[in-house]
């Protein structure tokens, strides 16, 4: 887990030094985080957290400086600052629930609401799938697919936003999110 995210801290390096073109992104973002955690095989688990640690605190230290209202060049040409940290946490977010990191009842909540608002905006933004159309309704998503309205529990419908149907507990709910997706 530590090697694919000092994976993405050298994709964030980039984008502030300005060297997105010398990154090897053939095979896409697979083959690219696939490369790099292969790379960090070699290091010991000590020093792929040293060299996470030591990337991320850069990256942090340079986003502050830019601040929140600014922007960033990414792969996608220059982006709100405010966005691309929204992008990190949710993939901090995803990353915590594959390791299953514990967390209160009410914090969980919270953290599932702000993952579906932004989950809900990063979609239409990519623009990856025109047809979603979900509504975050108290404690359910109301997903409208090919006719029919399912309403999901807020873990269900970050499981079948994130293709990650395997983090629920369920089995009913994992069977439903592998029908939706």
């Amino acid at each position: 887990m530590v090697a694919h995210l000092s994976t993405d801290e050298v994709y964030n390096q980039a984008c502030l030094d300005g060297t997105m073109d010398q990154l090897p992104f053939s095979g896409g973002l697979h083959g690219w985080n696939a490369r790099g955690v292969r790379v960090r095989r070699a290091m010991s688990p000590l020093e792929v957290l040293q060299e996470w640690e030591a990337r991320q605190a850069r990256v942090r230290w340079a986003w502050g400086k830019i601040g929140v209202e600014g922007t960033i060049e990414t792969s996608i040409g220059r982006y709100p600052m405010r966005l691309q940290v929204w992008h990190l946490a949710r993939e901090y977010a995803i990353h915590a629930d594959d390791i299953e990191v514990p967390m209160s009842p009410r914090d969980r909540t919270a953290q599932l609401r702000w993952r579906i608002a932004f989950g809900l905006f990063a979609a239409q933004e990519e623009q990856e799938d025109e047809s979603l159309d979900a509504e975050l309704r108290g404690g359910e998503v109301q997903l409208r697919q090919d006719g029919a309205v399912h309403r999901l529990e807020l873990e269900t419908f970050i499981a079948y936003l994130t293709n990650r149907p395997q983090q629920l507990r369920d089995p009913k709910q994992r069977a439903l999110v592998r029908k939706l997706t």
